[in-house]
């Protein structure tokens, strides 16, 4: 399985978009693995992971061809993972695909079909409900939505995913806090080739609900390990920084011992440490 990053930043980007802070200032000047665009990720060319406005710039920096995608999956409806208007540009006239192709089918939760379904066409443009711990087959994965603590009182229903490949699984959880009893249960008798953590809040030490740091990766680790859903051989990355919270890349590495911290197009790959 290969896993390319195409952005990692949390909503604000890093810079920031109005930021002067210490770390957002030091990114401008550096650039490099240090710039990040809002969080999107696409696996092995085919299954895309999220939808933001950069997304768009991430298509022609990495060479890709959105008109070939069919599959996208929605984490959650916050406008750094799903820009609802991009994919009306799917349909006639913004696109001129052939009808005769297979249609882009977006998966994600209620409040997602909420958002988009003024710009649905059958055949064009469509979107799939999932059901948290109900599997879906796209193309050769299965994808099983699990519910994500994330924006807790805002009713938007937000996701991650475990996706399996033959013997190949990863487990891409972000925009959530750390795992529930309930995950765990659902975790056990899988074991994860890739396990990709939100580190939103970084090295700070926050108590709120609804994102992980450096604390939290390094316990949901050892959580995984316990429950038998990860072993010695399992890639973990952090990703999904933001700039409040982020000190420069090589300082992050050195604070994750065991991790890849995750930069604008980094790929993975199973059986590797990454690239």
């Amino acid at each position: 399985m290969k896993l390319m990053y195409l952005g990692t930043a949390a909503a604000e980007g890093v810079p920031a978009v109005f930021c002067r802070c210490k770390m957002c200032a030091y990114a401008r000047k550096v650039k490099g693995k240090e710039v990040r665009t809002r969080s999107g990720a696409l696996i092995d060319g085919v299954l895309k992971i999220d939808f933001p406005a950069d997304a768009y710039m991430q298509e022609l920096k990495y060479d890709l061809d959105y008109s070939l995608l069919q599959h996208v999956l929605i984490t959650h409806t916050h406008e750094d993972h799903y820009c609802v208007k991009e994919f009306g540009n799917r349909r006639v006239p913004f696109s001129q695909t052939p009808k005769t192709e297979p249609p882009l089918t977006v998966y994600g939760s209620r409040p997602g079909y909420e958002m988009i379904k003024g710009e649905l066409e059958e055949g064009v443009l469509e979107y799939k409900v999932l059901t948290p711990y109900e599997p879906v087959k796209i193309m050769d994965y299965t994808v099983t939505p699990f519910p994500a603590v994330h924006a807790v009182r805002s009713n938007i229903d937000p996701l991650f995913y475990v996706i399996e490949k033959g013997e190949e699984a990863l487990l891409y959880a972000h925009d959530t806090d750390e795992f529930t009893n309930e995950h765990l249960s659902h975790m056990k008798g899988k074991k994860f080739s890739i396990v990709s953590l939100d580190c939103t809040n970084g090295v700070l030490d926050l108590d709120y609900i609804g994102h992980m740091g450096i604390k939290d990766n390094l316990l949901m680790r050892d959580k995984l390990l316990a429950v038998g859903a990860a072993d010695e051989n399992t890639i973990f990355v952090a990703n999904h920084f933001s700039h409040n919270g982020l000190v420069p890349h090589e300082e992050m590495e050195k604070r994750l011992p065991g991790f890849l911290v995750s930069y604008d197009g980094m790929i993975v790959e199973t059986g590797n440490s990454g690239k």
